[in-house]
């Protein structure tokens, strides 16, 4: 009779343990959805995290475009500034102001520049006095000291700068 008081008592405390056990790892079963216990989400929160980023696109798409810039540095001064376009009758000239940029879309121009000339930042090239601009090429004027252009025919041209217009 002692020999099976030897072998009950530990065999109890053996199955009350793996009961404690067992329900021990089964507490997560009964966390309520959609807390930080419980990996799964609700719609709820999935549609407030999207209204959330959906709030910071539009804040984004709003900044770039009003030419806002977005922080992280700089003057504060990132105005957008977009090309207008211009028609120039022939026999024109056109003086422009340091940093004007402007493509040639028609017509026929030619360059009024000191040795330097006009930049052609599609071509990687300098234009000098004198010669044709292309069409369709991103211009640069780089400084104001009478630098400008010559149109032999009616132009349109898309700019953006300061300049002046003579016939």
């Amino acid at each position: 009779m002692k020999n099976k008081k030897n072998i009950l008592y530990p065999a109890i405390i053996a199955v009350l343990l793996g009961l404690l056990l067992l329900s021990h790892l089964s507490i997560p079963a009964f966390a309520q959805p959609g807390t930080a216990s419980d990996p799964l989400v609700t719609q709820h929160y999935v549609d407030e995290l999207v209204a959330g980023l959906q709030a910071q696109i539009t804040a984004l798409q709003n900044q770039i475009n009003t030419g806002v810039p977005s922080g992280g540095g700089g003057t504060g001064e990132g105005q957008v500034v977009p090309f207008t376009p211009l028609f120039v009758p022939a026999g024109s000239t056109l003086m422009a102001n340091a940093g004007v940029e402007f493509i040639l879309r028609s017509g026929n121009a030619t360059v009024i520049a000191g040795p330097n000339g006009l930049v052609d930042v599609t071509a990687g090239i300098d234009v000098g006095n004198g010669q044709a601009v292309s069409r369709n090429h991103l211009m640069l004027v780089p400084a104001t000291d009478g630098r400008g252009l010559y149109f032999s025919t009616d132009a349109w041209l898309m700019i953006k700068g300061g300049f002046i217009v003579a016939n």
